[in-house]
Formats: C-alpha cells, structure tokens, sequence
C-alpha cells in the first residue's frame, strides 16, 4: 500500500535585512545571557565571514561542532524577502514543517 502525503506550501511571513546576511539557526544559541555560540562582536562576525562572495559560511560552536547556524548573503542586499513554509501531513505525526525557503531573487528579477 503506497501512502501519499499531502503537502502545502504557505508564506510564513517576511524577514527585513539590514546587513545583507541571513542566519538560520536556533536562537537560543544566540540570544540570551546563556548563549553558548553568540559571537564577541559584530566586527569579529563579519570578520569570520571572509572574503567570498555570495556569503555562504556555516559556523560551528565553541566546543567545534557544527550545528550552531549558517549565514548567507541575500540577493541583491538589504530589502524584505519573504519566507515559505512547505507543509507536509506526515502519518502518525500529522502535520509538520518539512522545509522553509527564502526567496531572495524572484523568477522574474532574475530573467531582467
């Protein structure tokens, strides 16, 4: 017997840039007085982002893991992009954020 999942796709919401950077990853790894990954400062951030472009760094925590989050440049900079989530009605779960997607650049910007 073959299950098939319905799925949707939905807009969350938008996020505002001001950097021209997003990072994805649990807050509570930054934010907070017990913030185990957040970083001594703005400039040793940016500095540990490089040099390459388009910004695509993964960081780890202080202990050397991964896991702590990823920062990405986004599209053209600054500006509001919104965020989809795809929504997928697992069986014996029910339903359950499979995936998110920020879009950055739409189809048609891209194509000018």
């Amino acid at each position: 017997m073959c299950i098939v999942k319905k799925e949707e796709t939905v807009l969350v919401g938008n996020i505002g840039v001001d950097a021209g950077l997003c990072w994805v990853g649990d807050p509570s790894y930054i934010m907070g007085a017990n913030a185990s990954g957040r970083p001594e400062s703005w400039d040793k951030f940016c500095d540990s982002l490089g040099n390459d472009f388009p910004t695509m760094k993964s960081f780890n925590f202080k202990l050397g893991h991964e896991g702590l989050g990823v920062c990405v440049s986004t599209g053209y900079g600054d500006g509001v992009y919104p965020v989809y989530a795809t929504i997928s009605d697992e069986p014996d779960w029910g339903k359950r954020i499979k995936s998110i997607t920020i879009v950055f650049i739409e189809d048609d910007e891209a194509q000018e």
